[in-house]
C-alpha cells in the first residue's frame, strides 16, 4: 500500500473514495508531523508535549482503524470531537503557550466535520467550540496574558512548524472541498447532457408516434368512409325496411368516423373538444335530413373529453340526435335541441338532452334498437339515465379521469 495513495477499489462512489483518501492522508500527516512536534515540545514544555502526544496517538489509531476496517466516517467524528477537546484542553490548561495554533486547529476540526460528516455535524462543532472559546475569553484570557512568558527559540520553532502544518491541512481541506464541487459540477453537466440527449430521442420518438397515430386515425376514418360508401351502394337494392336499418348503421359508423377525423386533425390525440365535436355531429346529421331550421345549444363544463368516454358518448348522442330529427320536428318549424354536460363529484358528469319537438309515435324504450343501444352505452359508461318524453338526464362516469 502506498503511503499517501492507498487502495480505494473497495469503494464505488467518487465521494467515498475521496473521503477515505482524505481521512488516510490526514492521519498519516498528523502522525508524521506530531511525532516531530511532540519531541520539540518535550524539550521546552512538557504539558504542551502531552497534548501533542495525544494527537500523535490519535493519528496512529486512525491509521490502524482505516487499514483494517476501511470505514472513514467514524474517523471524521474522532477528529472533529477529539480535535476540539484537545485544542480546548490546551487553551484552558497550558498557560505559557500562545494558543494561536489551537484556534487554527479548531477551524480545521469544524471544516473536517462539514466535509467528512455532514452540515449538522459541522454546525454542532461550531456551537460547541464557540461556547468553550467564549468561556476562555471571558474567564481566562486576562490571566493567560499576565502569566505568558517570553517565547524561547525552541518554542517559537515548534509553534511555527505547527502553524505551517495547520495551514497545510487547512489548504488541503479547501482544495478537497473545491475538488468535490468541481466533480459535482462535472457530474451535473454530464447528467444534464445525457438528459438532453435522452430528451431529444424521446421528443423525436414522440413526434414519430404522433405522426403515426395521426396516420392511423386518418386511415381508420378513410376505411370507415369506404364502409359507409359500400353500405350506401348496397342499400339501393334493398327493401324500404332494410334500407332504414342500413341508414341507421351508416349514421353510427359516421359518428365513429367523425371521432377519428377530429383526432387526426387535432394537436392532442387523446382528447376531443366536446362542443366542437357535437356541433360537427349535429351539422352532419342535419345535412342528411330535410330539416335545416333546427337550432342547437351546446354547453359543457369539460373543454376536452378523452376518447374512452367520447366514443360511447358520441354514439349515444348520435342516437338521440337522429331520433330528434326524425320524430320530434314534424310540425315544428323552429326546433331547438339542448345539450349540456355538467361535472359532478367522483368522476361523474350529468348529460342533459332535450328538444322542443312534438313526438309522433315515439319508439318504445325496450323494443327499439336505438334505445337498447343507448342503454348499453350507458352501462358501458357505468351510469344511469332518466327519460321523460324527449328529455333525457344521464349520470355517467368520465372513464378517462381514472387513467
Amino acid at each position: 500500500m502506498k503511503l499517501f495513495n492507498p487502495d480505494t477499489s473497495f469503494y464505488n462512489s467518487y465521494y467515498d473514495k475521496d473521503r477515505f483518501l482524505l481521512a488516510w492522508r490526514i492521519s498519516v500527516a498528523f502522525t508524521s508531523i506530531f511525532t516531530i512536534i511532540t519531541i520539540l515540545y518535550a524539550i521546552s514544555d512538557f504539558k504542551a508535549a502531552i497534548t501533542s502526544g495525544l494527537v500523535l496517538l490519535t493519528g496512529i489509531f486512525c491509521i490502524l482503524f482505516l487499514h483494517f476496517t476501511k470505514k472513514f466516517k467514524p474517523l471524521f467524528w474522532v477528529y472533529a470531537i477529539s480535535g476540539s477537546i484537545l485544542a480546548n484542553l490546551s487553551i484552558f490548561t497550558v498557560m505559557n503557550f500562545t494558543h494561536y495554533v489551537d484556534f487554527m486547529w479548531i477551524l480545521v476540526t469544524i471544516f473536517l466535520a462539514f466535509i467528512g460528516i455532514n452540515r449538522k455535524a459541522g454546525f454542532l462543532m461550531i456551537g460547541l467550540n464557540l461556547i468553550l472559546i467564549s468561556i476562555y475569553f471571558y474567564f481566562f484570557l486576562n490571566t493567560h496574558i499576565e502569566v505568558l512568558p517570553p517565547r524561547s527559540t525552541v518554542q517559537i520553532v515548534s509553534e511555527l512548524i505547527e502553524i505551517t502544518f495547520v495551514l497545510f491541512v487547512f489548504s488541503y481541506l479547501i482544495y478537497q472541498f473545491v475538488e468535490f464541487q468541481n466533480y459535482s459540477q462535472y457530474e451535473l453537466k454530464k447528467t444534464l447532457s445525457e438528459l438532453e440527449k435522452t430528451n431529444q430521442v424521446i421528443s423525436s420518438k414522440n413526434k414519430e408516434n404522433t405522426l403515426l397515430l395521426k396516420e392511423i386515425h386518418h386511415r381508420v376514418k378513410n376505411n370507415l368512409q369506404i364502409i359507409i360508401s359500400l353500405l350506401r351502394l348496397q342499400k339501393n337494392n334493398l327493401s324500404a325496411e332494410t334500407e332504414k336499418s342500413f341508414e341507421e348503421a351508416i349514421s353510427r359508423i359516421m359518428t365513429m368516423s367523425l371521432i377519428h377525423k377530429t383526432l387526426y386533425q387535432s394537436e392532442n390525440l387523446n382528447t376531443i373538444n366536446f362542443e366542437s365535436y357535437v356541433t360537427e355531429l349535429v351539422n352532419t346529421i342535419s345535412s342528411y335530413s330535410c330539416k335545416g331550421n333546427i337550432q342547437t345549444t351546446i354547453h359543457s363544463d369539460y373543454n376536452q373529453i378523452g376518447t374512452n368516454t367520447m366514443v360511447p358518448l358520441g354514439l349515444m348522442l348520435n342516437e338521440l340526435l337522429t331520433n330528434s330529427f326524425k320524430h320530434a320536428f314534424n310540425d315544428n318549424l323552429n326546433g331547438v335541441i339542448h345539450i349540456s354536460i355538467q361535472s359532478d363529484s367522483n368522476h361523474y358528469f350529468a348529460l342533459k338532452y332535450s328538444d322542443n319537438g312534438t313526438w309522433k309515435n315515439p319508439p318504445e324504450l325496450h323494443n327499439h334498437f336505438g334505445m337498447e343501444l343507448i342503454e348499453t352505452l350507458t352501462e358501458q359508461l357505468e351510469g344511469s339515465f332518466v327519460r321523460k318524453e324527449s328529455s333525457f338526464v344521464f349520470n355517467l362516469k368520465n372513464l378517462d379521469l381514472l387513467n
